[in-house]
């Protein structure tokens, strides 16, 4: 079945709201293509549809990748 690309980066908003940051439990909000915590500004990337919730692997306003 082909990716429908109009909605391979967002996902229902009630899911949104039951997931937290692995890091520090903060809330998510979405910001085009990944999720940002509001509490420590980790940033994690949404991959076909998915958020990627691995904290080690979130950026963050240190990063220099």
């Amino acid at each position: 079945m082909p990716a429908d690309s109009s909605r391979s980066n967002s996902f229902d908003p009630i899911v949104l709201n039951q997931l937290a940051c692995p890091a520090c439990l903060g809330a998510l909000r979405q910001d085009a293509d990944r999720l940002i915590c509001t509490e420590c500004a980790r940033t994690y990337p949404i991959v076909d549809g998915i958020p990627v919730l691995i904290a080690e692997r979130a950026e963050t306003k240190d990063s220099s990748n």
